[in-house]
């Protein structure tokens, strides 16, 4: 998939500073990119020796280079040749830098107990995502199978420009509000961005967002998936475009009670941290034809106190307290 340098996506990713800095395209290295690429396309499906040929079919890099990246990977450890297979793994070397990444960024781990007690309770997945950059990356994911499409995975990375991330961008500074529905003109008009604000205001206040499934989203979803399976590189483009076309839906709904719950819903809440930032989004999803109403009434206040209860076990606070 090829997406031009001058699409919204590629404006809001050296552009809108949401969060820490974002490496401009010119200034990026393509080696490196091209290495990282390797190790999340092995990683998507870990337990599958891949054979070199299948990752250069996916990737579309050269022979040469891609052979040159794996054997550097594999003899620093972050990749593994096995020798019957002749496929490539993830290597051990990964392990430290797992853990030391799990050190410093403990919301994870505060979280995992609440929400597993939390998909399984309602029967159904609850997930955590944070923000890097200009994305929003999910770290986490727990409970049961949803049907095909309905769910996310670990690695699914969507651009935090509006309306996704509201949960994420509700408690922000309101400059950092401002960049947010900045990155999604001239895409949006200015009245379905003010009323993406009005929506912001509305999560924050009560505590939680809903996000009501549409046609866009699944739309969304699926590129973002093929976007991890295939490694594509560039496809920020045509994610931002698919997420601006939810702001002609009733995507961020002002009243949860107009969800639609036979379109599927998911609610996120945040979790905070030591200073009163947002340090994840975690969320339950409901989808399907066998919803059960009941369930899906009784989520709210259990996210809520599931989200809470992570907060207070990373020693967080919301803002203001």
């Amino acid at each position: 998939m090829s997406v031009r340098s001058s699409t919204p996506a590629s404006r809001s990713a050296t552009a809108n500073g949401v969060t820490g800095s974002v490496v401009q395209a010119s200034r990026a290295a393509p080696t490196a990119g091209r290495a990282l690429r390797v190790l999340e396309l092995v990683a998507s499906d870990p337990a599958r020796p891949w054979k070199l040929a299948e990752v250069q079919r996916q990737l579309g890099y050269s022979h040469g280079n891609l052979h040159a990246i794996a054997a550097t990977l594999v003899a620093m450890g972050y990749l593994r040749r096995d020798d019957h297979s002749r496929g490539y793994r993830l290597g051990p070397a990964l392990l430290g830098l797992g853990r030391a990444a799990r050190e410093l960024y403990s919301a994870v781990d505060c979280a995992e107990p609440e929400l597993r007690r939390l998909a399984r309770d309602l029967g159904t997945e609850t997930h955590a995502a944070t923000r890097t950059g200009a994305e929003i990356l999910v770290v986490a994911r727990y409970g049961p199978p949803l049907p095909e499409g309905d769910g996310v995975r670990v690695g699914l990375r969507i651009p935090l420009t509006p309306p996704m991330g509201s949960t994420l961008m509700a408690w922000a500074p309101p400059d950092e509000v401002d960049r947010y529905l900045a990155s999604a003109t001239p895409d949006v008009p200015v009245a379905r961005l003010e009323r993406i604000r009005g929506a912001l205001q509305q999560v924050r206040r009560r505590g939680y967002s809903v996000h009501v499934f549409t046609g866009p989203r699944q739309a969304l979803d699926e590129a973002a998936s093929r976007a991890v399976e295939e490694g594509m590189e560039e496809a920020g483009g045509q994610l931002a475009t698919l997420a601006h076309q939810l702001a002609d839906y009733d995507y961020l709904p002002p009243d949860p009670s107009r969800s639609h719950i036979h379109e599927g819903v998911q609610l996120s809440a945040p979790v905070f941290g030591p200073t009163g930032e947002v340090e994840l989004s975690v969320g339950v999803v409901f989808a399907g034809s066998d919803l059960d109403p009941a369930v899906v009434v009784r989520a709210p206040e259990a996210l809520l106190e599931a989200a809470a209860a992570a907060t207070r076990a990373l020693g967080g606070r919301p803002p203001g307290d």
